[in-house]
């Protein structure tokens, strides 16, 4: 057979896809006009899908008739497919599980006659015109349709990994999903039965997840499979409004549980768990499934509390995300980690320590304030240093970007911390005063100590001399024009004596040449 749409063979699939409309049309018609009884309606559907087979077998034999035959085999499929879904959804002849049944069994005959065929456009020609079609039977995006759909996913699957055929993959996949999401949104609209509908979403996105898998085995060089394993999961974590918020909660942490497994099998040595798994299972496929996991188990933290705890829960959960990079020696991990800083720290600046709480006499952050704002200066040191063990951040100008914000974030958390306590014993100016104090202290004995340590280590004696300004600048622009007179004098002079005491301390440190503790 050559390749490319030759005027014949574009006739033919015109003509068969015109015939399949021609059917449903007829369908929707003959039910709204009262034509013939849903007998002969259906008993007509099945004759003419009957006769277009009969039609491709005979044209097959004959030079030039391949073309042509395909679209006549997978119009005949499509349209007994399609008299199955009207016999089901229409006229009540089969039960939804028979006519899930006899669906299967017509799909899986068409996909079975293109596998002995060898012809992936008898195979699209059937899984395209079922699935284009069937919504325009059924009428609304319900379970029933997601379940048609699915099951034509599955008499697919087979065929696909067989010959690899990926626009197969493609076209049995995209259809499931692009459904469950609309039975998604039509449930939240309507008074349907949730339950259902989330019970056979989440049936389908398994159903994807297990194929874009067995695809990644058995074709590791098939891109299909990560689009696929990306598209899977979203019905599923869409449907999490659709059920209280426990239900919906474990719904998310489920999805996070199945793609870390699959994430996690990247460690599992060779002959563990499974042969050789580790070398057939793409490095890439794996990314793709850690990355939806960090997606859905934060949607599973979200849904499962309040949002006052929500900056204080991400933020914990990037540090265990940092620890677990540094044990696995994963960069991917890391990142996770970064996406969890990064929306914690948005969240903490938004609710928990915002920027005005450090400027203005006003209410203390409590106790929520102290643990954010520890938690941030914690997070923004881990993270920095773990990619510096990891070797992701050796390369300017991205590392000294994420240095600076690093060392912002420090300085923001342990300001607003220190804050906060105050604040918890002292809510008035004198708190205020207090706590302005204190940072600036703060900050002058943690530039200290940087530089110190930096006698040793370039990285921390900048960071250090970067710091010192920092708090100098805050001591003489800030203070000066803010804290009364009191604890004007206070800070200054206790800045002053660190000053000295840490200058007399550093120059030791340098004539001895020895790192210092």
């Amino acid at each position: 057979m050559g390749h490319g749409w030759t005027p014949s063979r574009l006739l033919a699939w015109i003509g068969g896809a015109v015939t399949l409309l021609g059917v449903v049309f007829l369908l929707v018609l003959a039910v709204q006009r009262g034509w013939l009884g849903p007998a002969s309606r259906v008993l007509g559907g099945a004759g003419l899908g009957a006769v277009l087979l009969a039609a491709a077998f005979r044209v097959r034999g004959r030079p030039g008739g391949t073309s042509g035959s395909y679209a006549l085999a997978a119009t005949g499929f499509a349209v007994l497919y399609l008299d199955t879904v009207a016999a089901t959804v229409l006229y009540d002849y089969l039960s939804l599980f028979g006519g899930l049944t006899a669906g299967f069994v017509i799909a899986g005959g068409g996909l079975l006659l293109s596998d002995r065929w060898r012809a992936q456009p008898v195979a699209v020609g059937v899984v395209v015109g079922c699935a284009v079609c069937a919504p325009l039977i059924n009428g609304e995006p319900n379970t029933t349709l997601v379940g048609f759909l699915a099951l034509l996913h599955l008499a697919a699957t087979p065929v696909q990994l067989r010959h690899g055929w990926r626009q197969l993959a493609q076209v049995a996949a995209l259809p499931v999903v692009i459904a469950a999401i609309l039975a998604d949104v039509w449930a939240m609209l309507t008074a349907t039965d949730h339950i259902a509908v989330v019970l056979v979403v989440s049936t389908a996105s398994l159903l994807g997840i297990v194929v874009a898998t067995l695809t990644a085995v058995l074709r590791p060089d098939d891109n299909t499979a990560i689009a696929a394993l990306v598209a899977a999961p979203i019905p599923v974590l869409l449907a999490t409004p659709l059920v209280q918020r426990p239900f919906a909660a474990a719904l998310a942490a489920g999805v996070a549980v199945v793609l870390t497994i699959l994430w996690g099998l990247r460690f599992v040595p060779s002959g563990r768990l499974l042969p050789n798994q580790r070398d057939r299972l793409p490095a890439k496929f794996t990314t793709a499934a850690g990355g939806l996991a960090a997606l859905a188990a934060m949607q599973a933290t979200m849904i499962s509390l309040d949002s006052s705890a929500w900056a204080t829960a991400l933020l914990c959960e990037a540090l265990l995300l940092t620890l677990g990079a540094l044990w696995l020696r994963g960069p991917g991990v890391l990142l996770g980690a970064l996406s969890y800083a990064t929306l914690g720290t948005v969240m903490a600046l938004h609710h928990d320590i915002p920027p005005w709480l450090l400027v203005l006499v006003s209410r203390s952050a409590g106790v929520a304030g102290v643990l954010v704002g520890v938690l941030t200066a914690l997070v923004a040191v881990a993270i920095p240093l773990a990619g510096v063990r990891l070797g992701v951040l050796s390369r300017p100008p991205s590392a000294k970007i994420l240095w600076i914000l690093s060392g912002i974030l420090v300085l923001y958390g342990t300001a607003s911390a220190t804050m906060a306590l105050v604040s918890l014993f002292q809510q008035d100016r004198s708190g205020f005063l207090t706590g302005h104090v204190l940072i600036t202290l703060s900050w002058v004995v943690l530039a200290i100590a940087l530089l110190l340590r930096g006698i040793t280590l370039p990285s921390l004696r900048v960071a250090g001399m970067v710091l010192l300004p920092v708090a100098l600048t805050k001591l003489f622009l800030f203070d000066l024009a803010t804290l009364d007179g009191f604890a004007r004098v206070v800070a200054f002079l206790l800045t002053g004596l660190v000053l000295l005491a840490a200058g007399v301390r550093y120059a030791r440190a340098l004539s001895d040449d020895s790192p210092v503790g």
